[in-house]
């Protein structure tokens, strides 16, 4: 698991270029459920789906991520 890319890596699988996918879809729609968050990933590309927590456990330190524990929703809360 890589946190930044390096000459090894490729860019696609990395926790910055996976959660900026995902960022990239909250932004348009500000709710998800984690089922649906996984499946945009999977398709989007199957390799990086190993990354998906990871990716997540990240935007939530940042704090642009909230999860409903009722709705088993994940929400942006960024600007």
């Amino acid at each position: 698991m890589l946190l930044l890319p390096n000459k090894n890596a490729h860019p696609d699988l990395t926790i910055i270029s996976v959660s900026s996918f995902l960022l990239s879809i909250m932004r348009k729609d500000r709710i998800h459920s984690y089922a649906d968050l996984f499946s945009k990933l999977s398709n989007y590309d199957k390799r990086a789906v190993y990354l998906f927590t990871s990716s997540l456990e990240l935007l939530f330190l940042l704090g642009l991520l909230q999860y409903h524990i009722k709705n088993d929703t994940l929400e942006y809360v960024g600007k």
